[in-house]
């Protein structure tokens, strides 16, 4: 599947470029051709891919002179990577003096150093799972120092049933911010993930005379597969999804036996199994097929070939979900997933970890109207076939 032919060439070339490799066939070949470096830009910002993409296409020669906006965002950025590093330490340290101890997750567990050569990328937040202590409290105390609220409509109580508190706001201005995990992700106790032993098997790195606790490398690869497959359906969030899953897979104490006992669910299998398997398609992820058929025996079942089209093309084509009626998206999700739509939970299991902040939909949309609805998903899914 060439991701050229289903999205645009500068989200394929984006996503080719997340391995990190600028020898790969796929990022020459989408160099060689036309690339609207504005829009390439834009979508590596709103990634935070900026410092990664660049970091592939500046050994090219000959790049043309709107190429240099990509460079100086990537630049600020790489200075922001650093800052993020330095203040998720800060934050640990504050914590721990009063006796409060946390897991570095997801981004800020990369940039501490959970792998041995991390993603160059920024992010929007800093992820911590408390793990000794209250999160209450430890928020109070982020508060104490100087981290303030995103919106002051976003309260504490409006975050009471959610997987993290009221996110929170840098006291430094640089607009990043800060979530206090519950636990893992919402809805993890359907999961069927040990999150103690998730814990156990967690390690400590330094950064600079600072510990940082982190998951074992295995357990960053689980906790991104659900992160993308559960709580983001297979859609947002692709490419620093896929940035850290090449950085993982590519250090040396990533061990597949391991991953794979630690995924011992049937939804926490196939949420590694979509994420892996999207990612060969759209990321050039190196993932053996025998892997794939360990996570499911059933390769996608019936419809294995028509939901990878449709993931892939809602990932590369931004333009996808105003194609496709909600009720065919949510469909597709659940038949990957091997979801009943009319199951009891149907509806909490599509709206996991949703809050409703008030302020927001206030604005009623315009009805589509059901036959252009119809319609529209018709020609969506006749173009899907017609790639098979």
């Amino acid at each position: 599947m060439k991701l050229d032919s289903i999205g645009s060439p500068e989200m394929a070339l984006l996503l080719a470029a997340s391995r990190g490799d600028p020898a790969r066939e796929s990022v020459r070949r989408l160099m060689a051709g036309d690339i609207n470096w504005v829009e390439l830009t834009r979508l590596a910002i709103e990634s935070h891919a900026t410092p990664g993409l660049w970091d592939v296409v500046s050994r090219f020669p000959d790049l043309p002179a709107e190429a240099e906006i990509l460079q100086s965002v990537a630049v600020l950025n790489d200075f922001r990577r650093y800052h993020i590093r330095s203040l998720t330490a800060r934050v640990i340290r504050e914590l721990s003096k009063e006796g409060i101890e946390v897991l570095a997750l997801k981004g800020a567990a990369m940039l501490a150093g959970a792998v041995a050569r991390p993603t160059p990328r920024t992010m929007s937040d800093i992820d911590l799972l408390v793990i000794r202590g209250s999160p209450e409290v430890a928020w109070q105390i982020c508060r104490r120092n100087g981290w303030t609220l995103v919106n002051e409509s976003w309260t504490q109580e409006l975050y009471q049933a959610h997987h993290h508190l009221a996110p929170l706001l840098d006291p430094d201005g640089v607009k990043v911010g800060l979530e206090l995990h519950r636990t893992l992700l919402t809805g993890v106790d359907r999961m069927g993930i040990d999150v103690p032993a998730f814990i156990a098997r967690s390690r400590v790195v330094m950064v600079g005379d600072t510990p940082v606790r982190v998951p074992s490398v295995e357990d960053l690869l689980l906790h991104a597969c659900l992160h993308f497959a559960w709580s983001n359906k297979l859609h947002r969030g692709a490419w620093h999804a896929y940035a850290d899953v090449h950085s993982i897979l590519a250090d040396e104490k990533f061990d597949w036996d391991r991953f794979l006992a630690s995924a011992s669910s049937r939804r926490s299998k196939l949420s590694s199994y979509w994420t892996l398997r999207l990612g060969r398609a759209v990321a050039d992820l190196p993932v053996a097929d025998e892997i794939l058929k360990r996570l499911d025996p059933l390769d996608g079942g019936r419809y294995g070939p028509l939901l990878e089209r449709h993931f892939a093309t809602q990932i590369t084509n931004l333009n996808t979900e105003a194609s496709v009626a909600q009720r065919a998206r949510r469909w597709l999700w659940f038949t990957a997933m091997q979801e009943r739509t009319t199951s009891a939970e149907a509806d909490e299991l599509w709206n996991e970890g949703a809050v409703e902040v008030p302020g927001e939909g206030t604005v009623p949309r315009q009805p589509r109207g059901a036959l252009r609805a119809a319609l529209k998903t018709c020609a969506y899914f006749l173009r899907l076939f017609r790639r098979g």
